[in-house]
């Protein structure tokens, strides 16, 4: 498994795709198709990511071989001295396969090479299965707060930290 950093117009344009796919399979479910298309296009489209990277996030591609399977997002907040985790998604058949744990692993040692001591994030509440998976990988639920995409979208979201 490699991670390939999202640089390139082409890497975005694949990224959009990917999280198109990824997103109308994972929350098909817990929202309606006008929701659901918003959200996408207000943290997944061409113009969020690069909005992102603008604003020092960074993006990389999940590969098995050459099979994009999902990709992470994340900022280091050196004035919180933690890791934001903003991004962690998979294609469902790659779901339950150690990859996130491994993603995570990773995460941790670039926290170790720029000395930040946690990493946070933000979950959906009502997206048990990825709760589930964060507090199996040692993260601490902190409670819920509001996530405000757009004047229509607010949902609540459970932060968590995983201090290291």
């Amino acid at each position: 498994m490699t991670y390939k950093k999202v640089e390139s117009q082409t890497d975005i344009n694949d990224l959009v795709t990917m999280a198109y796919e990824i997103w109308s399979k994972h929350f098909g479910q817990m929202f309606d198709s006008d929701t659901l298309a918003k959200l996408i296009e207000g943290v997944q489209s061409e113009a969020a990511i690069l909005a992102d990277l603008e604003n020092g996030y960074e993006y990389y591609v999940i590969q098995d071989n050459t099979e994009n399977i999902g990709y992470f997002a994340y900022k280091i907040l050196y004035d919180e001295n933690e890791l934001f985790l903003n991004k962690l998604y998979m294609y469902t058949n790659h779901r339950g396969k150690g990859i996130g744990r491994k993603v995570l692993s990773h995460l941790e040692q670039v926290c170790n090479a720029n000395k930040v001591k946690s990493i946070t994030l933000t979950v959906f509440h009502e997206n048990t299965d990825s709760v589930r998976a964060y507090e199996k990988w040692g993260f601490e639920n902190l409670g819920l707060i509001k996530k405000i995409f757009s004047q229509d979208l607010i949902f609540d979201d459970f932060k968590m930290r995983k201090t290291l």
